[in-house]
């Protein structure tokens, strides 16, 4: 008989594991990512034309502001915003003891309190707020006979990782500037802080750089290939038409990193060099190594041999392109980071170019492996008089890379001009 029990016992247990994890994930008390801590309460509280929000200072008023507007659109009522007053049900009180991006939501019948020690602790709890709220909160038209409640409780929450990522890529299929800015949205009731922005590879150059216009006008345009799967796509040819595509202008990038900053994110641009350049290359061909012979397009697949096109390691103007690039970047993205890639450099054309080999030559480099990866956050690191603002990937860093000593060289000799 106990053994029967027994395996009653264990044929039962995932069906109590399950309502256990159901019930963490109750229509009533659902927020994403789960808090460190939810207490239930007794209740409801209702927003209304009356409801007041209390804010200590400029900055807290700027996300309570973005909050109220989901109301103005959705429910057809605008709630008070009352700055560097107590008097209102929804109010915000800082607490220094509070650990960054941490925040205390006390929701009850007749009021709402939320502490935090910075700006991204309230603005979270807004967040989580609105994830109580009814779904119809994200509706774009007023809509009727809903009560905008939330359940009563106290929640606690702080971040388990700094760093809560999303890798977008515009450049396999190019993505509005309003599609980005909805992205963004529902990244931050998420509570994702960080819009890792993919803008270059060798199938399209999607941000505007005023220096050179080419690569926007013909970088940013490939053929179309739609009709068959990315990795079996055929390589341009010259003369064929370019319809698929899509860049960002400069006042959008902007308008994109103000907004993504409004809502505690942050946008890091990626840039990659020397490889996954077809669409740079494509627009100023004099750029790769002089040996290459095909037909430079962006491409609009893997790409087969094409992808080995890289920038050229010996061509001295190379190396003046790829800075004023950066100085453009730079002036456009307050991140401290910028991603220059630095992966799947194959030395191909490099091994070949007369100029490549006579700067390995004239600087005693060495080339050693097949696959050749250089990064260049190492080099970059030393263009601007801010050190910091520059990270990259790759599987290793070659220190006697051509491409890498070069860019170097010069970028330590007009960062030392700058700093005069």
């Amino acid at each position: 008989m106990k053994r029967y029990i027994l395996i009653i016992l264990i044929l039962l247990s995932p069906l109590t594991v399950f309502l256990q994890a159901d019930n963490l994930t109750s229509p009533l008390i659902s927020i994403v990512p789960r808090p460190t801590q939810i207490v239930p309460g007794s209740g409801n509280f209702t927003f209304s034309a009356k409801t007041a929000f209390a804010v200590e200072n400029q900055e807290q008023a700027v996300i309570a502001r973005n909050f109220i507007d989901l109301f103005t659109r959705a429910a057809g009522i605008t709630p008070a915003l009352n700055v560097g007053s107590k008097e209102g049900q929804i109010r915000f009180v800082t607490d220094s003891s509070f650990k960054p991006e941490a925040y205390l939501l006390e929701i009850t019948p007749q009021q709402i309190l939320i502490k935090a020690s910075d700006t991204k602790g309230f603005f979270y709890a807004l967040q989580s707020i609105r994830q109580l709220l009814p779904a119809a909160i994200e509706s774009e038209q007023p809509v009727q006979n809903i009560a905008w409640s939330v359940p009563a409780m106290t929640v606690q929450d702080e971040p388990r990782f700094g760093f809560r990522g999303l890798l977008l890529d515009p450049v396999r299929c190019f993505i509005p500037k309003e599609n980005v800015l909805r992205i963004i949205d529902c990244m931050a009731m998420l509570k994702i802080n960080k819009l890792h922005f993919h803008l270059t590879d060798d199938n399209g150059w999607r941000i505007e750089i005023k220096k050179y216009p080419r690569l926007t006008e013909v970088g940013a345009w490939r053929v179309d290939r739609t009709d068959v799967p990315f990795h079996s796509r055929r390589n341009p040819e010259r003369g064929e038409l370019t319809p698929i595509g899509g860049f960002y202008t400069q006042e959008e990038i902007r308008e994109i990193v103000a907004y993504a900053a409004d809502r505690q994110i942050e946008v890091i641009p990626e840039i990659d060099v020397p490889a996954h350049s077809n669409a740079a290359l494509a627009a100023y061909p004099q750029f790769a190594c002089p040996v290459v012979k095909d037909f430079i397009g962006v491409l609009p697949g893997l790409g087969g041999r094409n992808s080995e096109i890289i920038y050229c390691a010996g061509n001295d103007s190379v190396f003046t392109f790829l800075q004023d690039v950066f100085d453009e970047i730079l002036e456009l993205f307050p991140s401290r980071y910028i991603h220059v890639g630095g992966d799947e450099a194959r030395k191909t054309n490099w091994e070949k170019c007369p100029l490549c080999q006579a700067r390995i030559r004239k600087e005693g480099l060495k080339l050693k492996n097949r696959m050749y990866l250089s990064l260049l956050w190492q080099v970059l690191i030393v263009c601007m008089p801010i050190l910091h603002r520059y990270a990259g990937y790759l599987t290793r860093i070659f220190t006697d890379s051509v491409f890498t000593q070069s860019f170097y060289t010069r970028c330590f000799q007009r960062d030392m001009v700058a700093r005069r």
